[in-house]
């Protein structure tokens, strides 16, 4: 079938796509665990301060895939024969290549490599701090707007994506992506007036603050985004895995949490409650644990949240950076779901915009990143996709062209030696 005549075309599915819905799953399963957290410690200023920790404890485990690739890469070198090893790699070589490559680069590149890891992990911390400073300022989370009236921030996170990939590494914009834009910014418009009426209407008096708040989550969400483009370049320039710099990424962090975390040992801030005595942060930490569950929760937690940030940096590693506002999307949409469960949304009007915002959502980015390309209006010119169907139909067009050819001198070699066989004949009969 003619490729031209196809108004859609899809990607064929592959194992890697998997990524995407194991994210959503890890995604869905963290937010349920804070839920049930969080709805039995509310407004409790210690439970932020300790999750803190829980977050960098969970990168650390990135520590065990990294050792077991270090190990499994050892024990290939040592069954190898030295001959081999100058010879020719095999694809079994391929990850101490990898590895050697990135140590050479980190050689060539040290300083720009710190820099960048510097400015990773700067990033993640001053996004997971500034909300908890922010309830240390207003000296209570009442101000927090709910989750279910900020989806913006999700347009915001992806929309900085698109942008700082086409800053750091080059990325063109074709037609497919500008139009993919005009729905994020279309969807940006419709959700930034529902979340505003929603917020207004819940927040009354404290629309000021809620507002400020709502600015750092903006600002979080662009460190997210830059962090995200700039792991796409060590993966690609510097040849850093994801289990290497997420390891990098928790010691730095720690660092950061220890020096922030040192002065609240000293000063005394209200755990939440309006009317509460000022204490010190770290004495109520034990109080968690008072109810036995809580071990198991957080047990679970620390494995999902490395779960979630390993996969991340493995879409990004495996697709781009573009890839990983997919992730971000299905996250949010199952988000949605939940606060639908929860009956945290009305189901109005409202609820029906933000369903087909979502759908336009999960359909543009689809469109952004090629897995599924609209063959109209020149939308699909320079899609790969389109351009490997386009192949295939002229090389198929080219082996049929063949075939003719063949077939067409095939024929007239069979008509010469007819030919010549007739003269052959009245020749033989002249004589």
């Amino acid at each position: 079938m003619n490729v031209n005549k196809k108004f859609f075309l899809l990607e064929k599915p592959h194992l890697n796509h998997l990524l995407f819905l194991i994210a959503l799953v890890v995604s869905v399963s963290k937010q349920i665990i804070l839920i049930f957290i969080n709805s039995k410690y509310k407004n409790n200023l210690s439970i932020s301060f300790f999750n803190l920790y829980i977050y960098v404890l969970g990168d650390f485990l990135s520590l065990i895939p990294y050792l077991i690739i270090k190990n499994k890469i050892k024990s290939q070198i040592s069954r190898e024969p030295k001959q081999k090893e100058k010879s020719n790699k095999s694809d079994g070589d391929l990850p101490y290549i990898y590895n050697n490559l990135s140590k050479i680069e980190f050689k060539k590149n040290k300083k720009n490599i710190i820099l960048y890891i510097f400015f990773i992990t700067i990033f993640d911390f001053i996004s997971q701090i500034s909300t908890i400073i922010f309830y240390i300022i207003t000296g209570n989370q009442n101000t927090q707007v709910k989750q279910a009236n900020s989806n913006f921030t999700l347009i915001f996170n992806v929309i900085f994506i698109f942008l700082f990939s086409r800053l750091f590494l080059h990325t063109t914009f074709y037609r497919h992506h500008f139009f993919s834009l005009v729905i994020f910014i279309i969807c940006l418009i419709v959700i930034v007036v529902l979340d505003i009426i929603q917020i207004k209407k819940d927040s009354g008096n404290n629309f000021g603050k809620s507002f400020i708040f709502l600015a750092i989550k903006i600002i979080n969400v662009t460190l997210y985004s830059f962090e995200d483009v700039t792991a796409k370049v060590m993966f690609l320039k510097y040849f850093f895995t994801p289990y290497v710099l997420l390891l990098m990424k928790a010691i730095f962090i720690f660092g950061y949490l220890v020096i922030f975390s040192f002065p609240f040992i000293f000063i005394k801030i209200k755990n939440g409650e309006v009317n509460e005595e000022k204490i010190i942060i770290f004495t109520t930490f034990k109080n968690i644990f008072e109810d036995k569950i809580n071990y198991l929760l957080y047990f679970i937690y620390i494995i999902i949240s490395f779960l979630y940030n390993i996969l991340n940096y493995i879409i990004i590693d495996k697709f781009s950076a573009n890839h990983s506002a997919i992730s971000l999307i299905f996250e949010n949409l199952g988000i949605f779901i939940i606060n639908i469960i929860k009956k945290t949304i009305e189901i109005n009007s409202h609820f029906a915009i933000r369903l087909v915002m979502y759908i336009l959502l999960i359909f543009a980015s689809f469109i952004y990143n090629e897995f599924l390309v609209i063959n109209i209006c020149g939308l699909a010119n320079d899609t790969k996709l389109f351009l490997d169907y386009k192949e295939k139909e002229d090389l198929f067009l080219m082996n049929e062209m063949n075939k003719r050819i063949d077939s067409i001198d095939f024929l007239s070699e069979d008509n010469n030696n007819e030919i010549s066989e007739s003269k052959n004949k009245i020749e033989l009969s002249n004589l």
